[in-house]
């Protein structure tokens, strides 16, 4: 029987999601990160420091790394889903339910797995 679409999509965010809980995938610094082919740099209202692998931009789901701003302190992951194939999902977060939308600037949607504290603002 073959998948659908949403299924195999479905299937591959479980995934990264399990792989980004892992404590093996955030014990790096992002010096160490950068070293293995990583980009880091400051974003968001925050200003937190987040790496990932360049060449995941454009795919279905991006799985981020995010510190502190001085990069001291891992914080935890986030998730970037594209718009093309984010269809509501849950992401319980900072006491939300939904996906943070970064269009325009991004086409993706934004599950962090970590306190922003935003709503805390």
């Amino acid at each position: 029987m073959i998948k659908s679409g949403t299924t195999v999509m479905a299937s591959m965010v479980a995934i990264i999601l399990t792989a980004s809980a892992s404590s093996a995938w955030a014990a790096h610094t992002p010096e160490q990160l950068e070293r293995a082919g990583y980009v880091c740099f400051n974003a968001g209202p925050l200003d937190l420091l987040i790496c990932f692998r360049e060449r995941q931009f454009g795919n279905p789901a991006v799985p981020i790394k995010v510190f502190s701003p001085d990069g001291s302190e891992f914080l935890g992951t986030e998730l970037l889903l594209h718009e093309d194939v984010y269809a509501g999902q849950p992401c319980p977060q900072d006491g939300l339910e939904m996906w943070d939308d970064l269009r325009p600037d991004f086409p993706y949607f934004g599950c962090h797995h970590f306190n922003t504290g935003l709503n805390d603002l």
